[in-house]
């Protein structure tokens, strides 16, 4: 796999993804864990509460280490799930901007999903490559922007729509219970209009125009089919 940058990578509890997890879940693996902060919120939040991470970087493996119960410091692509946690089921596995850095990331969900107990679920995230941002790009300028972080970052290999994600997800047999959807107007974060957009009511931007296009990045929880 394409080495994620660090520059790319989210360092922060992730309040989005956070608000997905369960209260319940008791054990949860952290797929692309970075540095820990995510994980080290999440232990916090439920006392009891473990969580594993999985790591490409070996500076941020070190850093999560020190947060996390286990940190497995691996190229996610090319991991043997069923060697790596041998007899292991989770709760909840998260996989936060981790899907669109992986050449088969199809093949990564499904064996992931077989490390999953039967009433957990999959927390994701993923940039919207719909968002009007990349329609200006790509339809009205004519250009595919490489960049360092967001929607053309430079290290991904694959690009949703929210409709994909959950066709992805659905062949898995897992299917959507929850979802989050961080608006923007264009590629840059802040500001007073972005904070606007994201005070809008949930019903509002669950529309189909506000979601699909000015859904920056979506964050979905997912349940198998026979829980949901």
């Amino acid at each position: 796999m394409e080495q994620l940058g660090r520059e790319a990578a989210y360092t922060t509890p992730r309040p989005d993804v956070f608000a997905l997890v369960p209260p319940t879940a008791r054990r949860v693996l952290d797929v692309g864990c970075s540095n820990g902060a995510l994980g080290a919120s999440l232990r916090r939040a439920q006392p009891g509460r473990q969580v594993w991470g999985v790591e490409l970087d070996p500076q941020f493996a070190a850093q999560a280490q020190q947060q996390l119960d286990a940190v497995l410091c691996a190229d996610v692509s090319d991991m043997d799930w069923a060697q790596a946690f041998p007899g292991e089921q989770f709760d909840c596995i998260v996989l936060a901007d981790v899907l669109e850095h992986l050449p088969n990331p199809a093949a990564t969900l499904a064996a992931l999903r077989a490390r999953l107990q039967p009433d957990g679920c999959v927390v994701l995230s993923l940039p919207n490559i719909r968002h009007l941002s990349a329609l200006y790009a790509i339809y009205l300028n004519g250009r595919f922007p490489q960049r360092d972080r967001g929607i053309f970052d430079r290290t991904h290999l694959r690009w949703y729509t929210l409709a994909d994600a959950h066709a992805m997800l659905a062949s898995q047999q897992l299917e959507v219970r929850q979802a989050s959807y961080a608006l923007r107007l264009g590629d840059q974060g802040g500001g007073r209009l972005n904070r606007w957009l994201n005070r809008l009511p949930p019903a509002v931007k669950r529309l189909a125009p506000v979601r699909e296009l000015l859904t920056y990045q979506f964050c979905l929880q997912a349940v198998p089919r026979n829980v949901a």
